[in-house]
Formats: structure tokens, sequence, C-alpha cells
């Protein structure tokens, strides 16, 4: 019977919750627990990180349930942190913040360093100066080895207490036998490798860390509240519930709340995944992860929870940290079998032989697998450290290794495959004048408006020259269009129930616009006094690489890509066409999204989502492997996904896959050295062709031999991108608003 177990929510989203619970023997019986009760759809268990993730039907029960059937079960009471998350809380992620529970790599790289300024005090004593030094136990560095070694006979201790047979209590025993027989040095150097295995696992964490505190900085964490009848900037840490926040037009909205005055149009991409923003008024509610396009909104908060965000995200970390890739876990059974090897080896020199000397020079190779621990753990680490370097974040080993071997990748549309700026894709002029005259009247109409497709007429005019004409007067209707008096003439830009509204008639032009909402492009109509000039079509620019980057995945064993957004039929039908993407899911529910993984997981097929907003958060969780495009995306997305694209960059999906083939193919060579050595090493012992010397020096080179070979990867450059920037054009976008009707 286990004296204590701990419980801690790793993850939470509604209708999903991911747990650690250690010991891990126990998550058998907690998945049972799940299962009886009412509500619950599935779990699945991972014994290897200790992890219990359980999908239940939010509308039959609730996470409190879970959490207390699986306390009923535990053989002591189980603390939860994380269960309660902080009032105000956003339900999406109640998330808990404990302290850190890796190791400081201050700490470890203090212990690397004492190590080697001993090795460089015996390597200047033996090989520069020539001289003699004492190694036996008693000496100074027989008791620097001892004191050295202690850390690793207690964990020894602990591992035997428990009857487990690990590498850290051959390590020690090794180090005890080599000082004893007066081999001080070889035992330093057993202790300096390991050292130094150590203080790279921690650098790796703390990098980790560092990178994802760099994403969260570039996001605003200040925002406005009304104090009385002014407003005061203050941290959205400080923001409480029923607090009055304003927020101007280009503002991040930071809470969840009830619009209590004003209006505003709101770009709610990152959450709904539609690309057009929505006309929000007194009564609607809005949410944190949104962007005001326009407007002003004062807005009641309801639900504040960014205070534990970053601390959220850290812990996170952590916690994928330990989360060994496969191989790494394939390398640590090889040391154990190699550590069994050795014992038995060293027995069978010592009988066979008679000689002692023998035996312990068998003992001090096999004694130290570290080269075989690092074959796989050097590697990730250094194709962790490059792939950040290319601001590309991967939340643990794991996930590097299973993104190679995906068979499936879908994408969300809005912000991953497009931008979220639109562009000028067509115009249909009506009237005698040139496309640059037209544009100079839309451009003067729109000048000082701030609405995606404002700008992009803005952007369009300045792209050829054309300067703007003063206007008198100019009146924005919030999701309809905008009316200027430039001169004589009155200008209006927007959909057909604002030129009808006007008294404008659009229906002899119907005909012609009609193939162009059946492309998925938004439609605004141009009006010169009683006469419709144009209509402007507008899409979504595609990201530039999007193109090949569809193209190489199926070059490189991807069977299968997917689009999965929540925009309509015909623009997202038109988007599979241009990218030759052979599946279309459209108008999905972000819930819809995370059933579509599932299906697309059966078989036992691998998945990789790629999304951007609060709406792919499910899916991202669900897939087996969920990449976030973009620290300028959803916190939800960044936070549900396994891999961080901080760069916007879609071709580093490329990258990471070769990059994930590499590292496997460099794990695999350094087993060979660090495998080939210790058998070739030990075998020589046992033959008299070895000295103890010798075989502390076989611990060196291979080792070095590993970390060379290691740090290959951190020079690993992407596949090579012929052609593939500039290659694409825009490709259709989701109509808004101010779009033309649909069923004309």
């Amino acid at each position: 019977m286990h004296a204590t177990a701990t419980l801690r929510i790793t993850h939470a989203l509604p209708g999903r919750l991911r747990l650690r619970l250690r010991p891990a023997s126990l998550l058998s019986k907690a998945a049972a627990a799940c299962a009886d009760v009412p509500g619950t759809l599935d779990t699945r268990s991972n014994p290897a990180c200790a992890c219990l993730v359980v999908r239940y039907d939010p509308a039959r029960t609730a996470q409190d349930t879970i959490l207390a059937a699986i306390r009923a079960v535990l053989p002591s009471p189980a603390p939860t942190p994380g269960s309660a998350a902080p009032a105000g809380a956003s339900g999406a992620c109640a998330c808990a913040c404990p302290g850190k529970t890796t190791p400081g790599v201050g700490r470890q790289l203090v212990r690397f360093l004492s190590l080697t300024g001993v090795m460089s005090y015996v390597f200047a004593r033996q090989v520069l100066l020539k001289t003699a030094v004492t190694q036996s136990l008693v000496s100074p560095l027989g008791l620097v080895a001892v004191i050295a070694a202690a850390p690793l006979l207690r964990q020894s201790l602990g591992h035997a207490r428990q009857k487990r047979f690990t590498m850290e209590g051959f390590l020690a025993a090794g180090c005890v036998a080599a000082a004893a027989a007066g081999q001080a040095v070889t035992a330093l150097e057993i202790l300096w490798i390991h050292s130094g295995a150590e203080t790279l696992k921690a650098c790796i964490a703390e990098r980790s860390r560092r990178s994802i505190s760099a994403i969260l900085d570039l996001t605003a964490k200040n925002t406005f509240i009304l104090a009385g009848d002014v407003e005061v900037e203050v941290p959205v840490s400080a923001v409480k519930p029923r607090d009055i926040v304003v927020l101007h037009t280009g503002e991040k909205i930071s809470v969840d709340g009830l619009v209590v005055a004003g209006e505003a149009l709101v770009d709610e991409s990152p959450i709904t995944g539609r690309a057009e923003p929505e006309h929000r008024v007194v009564g609607d509610k809005v949410f944190a992860g949104a962007y005001v396009r326009q407007g002003i909104l004062h807005v009641r908060a309801e639900c504040v929870g960014d205070a534990t965000y970053l601390a959220r995200i850290m812990r996170l970390v952590e916690d994928s940290l330990e989360n060994k890739a496969p191989i790494e876990s394939t390398a640590d059974a090889l040391a154990r079998r190699l550590l069994r090897i050795g014992m038995w080896s060293t027995l069978g020199t010592l009988v066979l032989t008679g000689s002692l000397w023998r035996a312990f020079t068998v003992l001090l190779v096999m004694a130290c697998p570290c080269a075989t621990v690092l074959s796989a753990s050097t590697a990730v680490s250094s194709a962790l450290a490059a792939a950040a370097k290319r601001g590309i974040l991967i939340k643990g080993g794991r996930y590097l290794e299973e993104v190679g071997k995906a068979e499936v990748v879908c994408f969300d549309k809005t912000g991953t495959l497009t931008t979220n700026q639109p562009r000028i894709e067509e115009i249909l002029n009506f009237s005698e004048l040139s496309e640059n005259e037209l544009l100079l009247w839309a451009y003067s109409a729109e000048m000082h408006n701030h609405h995606p497709l404002a700008l992009a007429i803005k952007h369009e005019a300045v792209s050829r020259g054309i300067d703007p004409l003063s206007h008198i007067e100019c009146d924005f209707t919030l999701g309809k269009g905008v009316k200027a008096i430039i001169g004589q003439d009155v200008i209006r830009l927007g959909n057909a129930r604002y030129l009808d509204e006007a008294g404008i008639t659009t229906d002899q032009v119907r005909q012609w616009v009609r193939p162009l909402s059946g492309r998925g492009l938004t439609v605004i109509y141009l009006a010169k006094n009683d006469a419709v000039l144009a209509a402007l079509g507008f899409a979504n620019e595609l990201r530039a690489d999007a193109e090949y980057t569809v193209a190489e995945l199926a070059r490189t064993g991807v069977s299968q890509v997917a689009l999965v957004t929540g925009d309509t039929e015909n623009t997202a039908r038109h988007l599979c066409r241009t990218l030759h993407i052979d599946l279309c899911r459209h108008s999905v529910l972000p819930e819809q999204k995370a059933d579509i993984v599932r299906e697309l997981q059966e078989g036992g097929r691998r998945v990789i989502m790629v999304g951007d907003g609060i709406n792919d958060a499910l899916a991202l969780s669900e897939a087996d492997i969920g990449i976030a495009m973009s620290a300028g995306g959803s916190d939800v997305a960044i936070e549900a996904a396994d891999i961080a694209l901080v760069k916007d960059d879609l071709a580093d999906i490329l990258y990471v896959r070769d990059l994930s083939r590499q590292t496997l193919r460099v794990a695999r060579q350094n087993f060979w050295i660090a495998t080939s050595t210790n058998l070739g090493g030990a075998l020589a012992g046992a033959l008299g062709l070895l000295s103890p010397v010798a075989a502390g020096l076989i611990h060196i080179v291979h080792t070095l031999g590993v970390l060379a070979n290691s740090s290959r990867l951190l020079a690993h450059r992407p596949p090579a991108v012929a052609g593939a920037a500039g290659s694409a054009v825009a490709a259709a976008a989701m109509p808004d608003d101010r779009s033309a009707d649909h069923t004309a």
C-alpha cells in the first residue's frame, strides 16, 4: 500500500482534463474510477509521465465530480494543486502554479564546474607537470570523490529501498570501488561525465522556460479601467470582477465580460476562427483574446484570469520536459541492459581469470553507461536548442520525435494558412473610370478608417502612388459602411444593405458580383452620389509559403492533408482547390474540430493539428501533436499546443519534421558509438589489454564522441525552399459584415 499519493491538474478545458498522478502505479485504479462516473467518455493513461487524460460530457458531469471519484480510490487524501482556480479565473483552463520541481541549472552548474576544476588540477599535475597524484581513498582526491558521489549514493539507497536497480546505484558502486582501489581519478571521471549530462538537461529546461517567457512578453499585459470618470492604466492582473474595462481601437480584450457602453467591430477570429469582425453593442458578451478593430467599448469584467497565465505556462513547460521522447526511454532501457551485462561480465571475468585487476577494469568500463544514456538525450537537447534558435518552441522530446512520424496534418484557415489582413483581390468596374480613379475615391473616403478592409484599400492605393483627396465630412456606420462628402460628391462604400438603406439599388450589378461571392471573397460596393461605380472583392492573403508547405508535406510522407475551419463552404472549398488539399471540413464548431481529429486518428494514424485560435485549443490538445502559430495568436492555443511557431512561418513545420527525423538518425548513430566502445572496452579489459586508467579514458573519449555527433544538430538547416516564397497568391477569405449578400 502506498503511503501517499499526489494528484495535480496539468491542463483543463471544458470536456477534457489532464492529470498528473504519482505514483504512476495508481493510474489504472484512477482510470477505472473515472470510467464509473456517468458522463465520462473515455480515459487515456501514460505511465511514462504519470499522466491521465479524461474526456467527459460537460452537460452530464463536472470536473469536481471526476476529481472526487479519483480521490476516493487513492490510498490517502491526495492534494490536488490546480483543482480550484483563482477567483474569476477563466474556465478555459483552470490550472495551478506549483513551485518549481526541477533542479535549478545554477546548482547543477556549480557542481559541474567544481568537478571540472578538480579534473583540470589532475590534468595539470599528471600531464603538464609529470608528477604523481595520490589516489587512495583517504587522499584529498579520494575524499573529494566520495563527497561528490554522496548525492548518487543517496539516490541509489532510495532506489534500493524501493527494490529498484538503477544506473545511479551502479555509478555509485563504481565510484566507491574505484576510490577504494586507489583509482580516485577514475571515480572523478565518472562523476564529471554524469554531472555534465545532468547540467546539460537542466540548461535545456531553463532555456525552454526563458523562451516561453519571451513569447509571453510579446502580448500586452496592461489594460484601462474606469476609476470614477477617469481611465486608469493597470496590469491585467489587477482587474477584478465588475470593474469597467475600457477598450480602444487596436487593443486586445483581456477579460470576459458584458458590454455596458459603446460599440465596436471586434475581431474574434482567435476564438471563433471566423475572419470577419463582429459588431458588438451594449448587452453583447466579449471574450479575452479578441481584438477591438474599430470603436470603443466599456466592458464590465465577469471573468479575469490572466494573473496566473504566465505561471500556468511555465508549469506546463516544466511538466512537458519530464515527458521523454520514446527514443530517450529506449536509451535508458539499453543503459539498464548494459548495466546488467556489466555486472555479469565483471563476475564472469573474476571467475574465469581469477584476476581482480581485470575484473575491476571491466567494472570501470561498464559502470558508467553515460554515453549510452546521453546518446538520445544529447541529440534531443541539441535539436530542441536548434529549434529554439529558429523560433520554434518544442515542449519536450516526445513531441519532437512524434512530429516526424505523423501521417495526417490538419490545418485551420484564418491566421494559419492565411493571414488576418485582407487585400484587394479583384475590382469589378461598372463605370467609365479607371481602376486608379476608383481607388482614389475609395481611399479618400476610407483614409481615416481603421477597418481591415479600409486598410486593404489604403495599402493598394499607396502601392499605386495614389494620394487621397480631402473630405468635408465622414460618417462611419459600424458593420455596414462609410459615407464621405468630397467636394460636391457623396461617396459611399459598404455592403448591399448599406447602399439600399441610402436609396441606391445594387440589383442591376448583383449578377456580376455573384461569382465573387461564390469564390468566397468579401465584397463591398463603391457608389458616387446615386450611381454604383464598382464592387471590390477582398481576400485574406494566403501565406507565401502555404502552397509549398502543403505540397512538401505530401511529398515527405504525409498521406492526408485536411482543412478544418469554422469558415463557410465557399471559402473553405476554394482554398482547398488552391492548395490541393484533399479533405475539407467547413463550418465546424471548436468541439467538432476535436471530433474530426479523433476520427482521423482511427486506425492508429498520428495526427498533427496546426492552428492559432482559442477555437483550435480542443483540437490541438486532442491531436497527437498540436502546433500553434505565433506568439501573437491565442494564449490558450499556445498553452494547449505541443509546439509553438513564434515566427509565424508555415515552412517551420517542414523544418521541425526534418529535424525530428535527423535527430533519430543521430541518436541511433550515438547508440552504436556508445555500445560498441563499452562492449569493446569490456572485452579488452577481460583479456588484460586495458588498464583501469585506460578504462577511465574510454569514458571520456566515447562520451565526447557522442556529444560531438549530437552537436551537429545545432547547425541543422531547413530543407531547401526552392521558389516557395512568392509562388502563392491570395486565397479566399471569409465574407464579413460589410460584404455583399451571398444569396443574391
